[in-house]
């Protein structure tokens, strides 16, 4: 029990960041690019990484127009080919020992909701939930290591705690160096695109009969669709080898059914972060 409480605490300071990252993505989903330098060069260590930490406001919860604060967490250790990263409210393992195409299992965490400055606050409270899944993924990093391209797949389903559902997001990045601006200085932008299971539609944007008595809202019973596509820009400065400070913006609009949901204040989805990194 010890354990879990821990997972669950250092998974929720990382729900922050955007694919997720987000209030149940393991999105918020992430704003952050890839800016450590994670392919070891000729005579260097094996072990490579980074870890950004700082503060973010973000929805509520996914389709509030209310915002909230909240610390923000990513981060990746390479050993070779394999890693371990944590951006989202989602752990990823990569278990294949090759340059370009990863794969593995994931771990993440999904807000509940509770006490929310929202008509919502009358629904019955939904719990935080744990994912479980797996991803695949291409990744390209250039001969200057902060600049290249990531594309990747994940499906998680929830395992514990409310009952949610599937989701599957795809998501792609690219970084880029712009030396013209200053030494130091790399830009990354994403774009994803999310699709829930029936389960997670009516959860999180569903509106059930005792809701509906409670808030007074009408019924409402979504199936399964894209509720989400959002495109994030991150920018980092390198004040020397190790550190770097940087800023984190997502812009996400829900679709379809999310969209058009009674528990959905505004389509228009927004998250904002600083951050403080490290790269080993």
């Amino acid at each position: 029990m010890a354990l879990r409480k821990v997972l669950v605490a250092s998974l929720l300071c990382g729900a922050v960041a955007m694919s997720a990252a987000w209030a149940q993505d393991p999105q918020p989903s992430s704003a952050s690019g890839n800016v450590a330098s994670e392919v070891p060069q000729e005579g260097e260590s094996n072990w490579a990484g980074y870890a950004s930490l700082g503060a973010s406001l973000l929805p509520e919860y996914e389709g509030s127009n209310s915002y909230i604060l909240m610390p923000y967490v990513e981060g990746r250790l390479n050993y070779k080919n394999y890693y371990a990263r944590f951006e989202g409210g989602t752990l990823r393992f990569n278990l294949i020992d090759n340059e370009a195409f990863h794969a593995g299992p994931l771990i993440g965490f999904r807000r509940g909701r509770g006490n929310v400055n929202s008509p919502v606050h009358s629904f019955k409270h939904l719990d935080d939930t744990e994912t479980a899944g797996g991803f695949i993924e291409w990744e390209h990093v250039a001969e200057d290591p902060r600049s290249g391209e990531t594309v990747y797949l994940t499906a998680d389903n929830a395992v514990y705690g409310e009952k949610g559902g599937w989701q599957i997001v795809l998501r792609g990045t690219a970084r880029r160096p712009i030396e013209w601006v200053n030494p130091g200085f790399i830009v990354s932008l994403t774009g994803d695109l999310s699709w829930v299971s029936r389960p997670y539609m009516q959860k999180y944007f569903g509106v059930t009969p005792s809701d509906s008595i409670a808030s007074g809202m009408p019924i409402y019973t979504p199936g399964d669709g894209f509720n989400r596509a959002g495109v994030a820009l991150s920018v980092d400065q390198f004040l020397s080898r190790h550190f770097s400070v940087g800023l984190r913006g997502y812009y996400a609009s829900l679709l379809g059914k999310a969209s058009s949901s009674p528990v959905t204040s505004s389509s228009d989805q927004f998250f904002a972060g600083v951050v403080a990194g490290y790269v080993l």
